[in-house]
This record gives C-alpha cells, structure tokens and sequence, in this order.
C-alpha cells in the first residue's frame, strides 16, 4: 500500500479543527454555565425521538455496544498492531495517539463537569457522567482516523468512497442510538462528536504534513 500516490491538500484540515475546536470550548461553557439555550436544544429534540417499540430498543441497544470503550478500545489496538505490521509506523503513532489524547480528554471534562445523565429505563444501564458523550468522542475519532488512513493507504476510488461512506455513518448511528436509547442529552452527543472532530482534524493535519515531508524527504535522497 503506497501512500506516494494519494496525494491530500491538508491544509484546510487546521483551520477547520481550530475552528471545531473553538466551538467545543464554547459548547463546554454553555454546559458548565447551565444556559437556558441547552435545555432548549436537548428538550426539542429529545422529545422528538420516540423509542417504544421494543424490538427497536433491542437492536439499537446491540448497535450501540459497538461504540462502547472496550469494542473501540479493542479495534484500536487492532489497527495500530496491523499498521505495525504493514510496517506504517507513522499511520501507527497517529491513530494510537489520536484516539488516547481524544478519550483522555473527555475523561477529564467529564469529571469536571460531572453532568447527570438523563432518567433511564431500567432496561438500560450506563455507568459515569453525562458530557461529552464517550461513545460520540471515542466513534468520531475512530471514523474520522480511519478515514484519514482511507485517504493516503486505499487507492481505488469507488473502494475509497465506500469505506469513507461506512465510517460516517458508524459514527452517526452511534451518536443517534446514545439519544434513541436515553443514555445521553442530545447536547452531550453533539459534544462529544465535536470534540473528536477536532482532536481528529488537528491530528490528522500533523500526520498528513509528516507524510508529506517524509516523502519530499525521500525525493531529495
């Protein structure tokens, strides 16, 4: 697999997570600060989601195990073991990284901010605070490390398009089965996909500009 080949204008990737990044900050303040705006915005489309039928609640009570940390935590180690052994050791270090210093992170705010869940049914259990949501943070970072590696390892077009596709809508699905299921605030899910957009954007800027200098690098010799 030959990353020469694939060649990715990244530069749009900084101001983008900047700008993400900047948007989450102020999201967590709205959290902190308790702002009337937030009841508003989880109150509108909490309401709106209807989870009744109880065949639905068991199927996307299945799905949304595969956002939890173990399954993520579990993949990760199987993507980084197999970069390794592809020999992409850069691609290793980025998606290693990436997805600790993204959990890292909403572990500490969400120990900071130490927001309640909303009222569950017993049928369903969630352990910790609410904001952000780990599944949203830990998803997103995943999809949108994947699709990086998408970008620069798959070569074929129709291939590329359709993993990018499958990526998107793992880590939408997940955030959406958080909400269907009443485990988290529609807010704590927004929360939490953008942090790990902007943990991704950033990171994936730096690992396309390494990519990038290696290569010039290679060029040269």
């Amino acid at each position: 697999m030959n990353t020469k080949e694939n060649k990715v204008n990244y530069q749009p990737l900084l101001i983008f997570g900047g700008v993400i990044g900047i948007f989450f900050a102020f999201w967590v303040y709205l959290i902190a600060s308790k702002n009337p705006f937030i009841k508003i915005f989880d109150t509108a489309i909490y309401n709106s989601i209807k989870n009744n039928n109880p065949v639905e609640r068991q199927l996307t009570f299945y799905w949304t195990q595969l956002g939890n940390t173990l399954t993520i935590t579990a993949f990760t180690v199987i993507l980084v073991l197999f970069l390794v052994y592809q020999h992409n050791y850069v691609h290793a270090v980025f998606a290693s990284l990436t997805m600790i210093a993204a959990n890292a992170c909403n572990s500490i705010i969400k120990n900071i901010i130490q927001r309640q869940r909303p009222r569950m049914d017993k049928a369903v259990h969630a352990d910790g605070f609410s904001f952000p949501s780990g599944h949203s943070v830990g998803s997103m970072t995943l999809a949108l490390v994947l699709i990086a590696l998408i970008v620069v390892l798959v070569k074929k077009k129709p291939l590329k398009y359709w993993l990018i596709a499958v990526c998107v809508f793992f880590t939408l699905s997940i955030g959406f089965t958080r909400m269907y299921l009443h485990v988290h605030w529609p807010s704590d899910v927004l929360g939490g996909w953008c942090e790990g957009l902007a943990f991704s954007c950033l990171a994936s800027w730096i690992f396309f500009r390494v990519l990038d200098k290696k290569q010039e690098k290679e060029k040269k010799e």
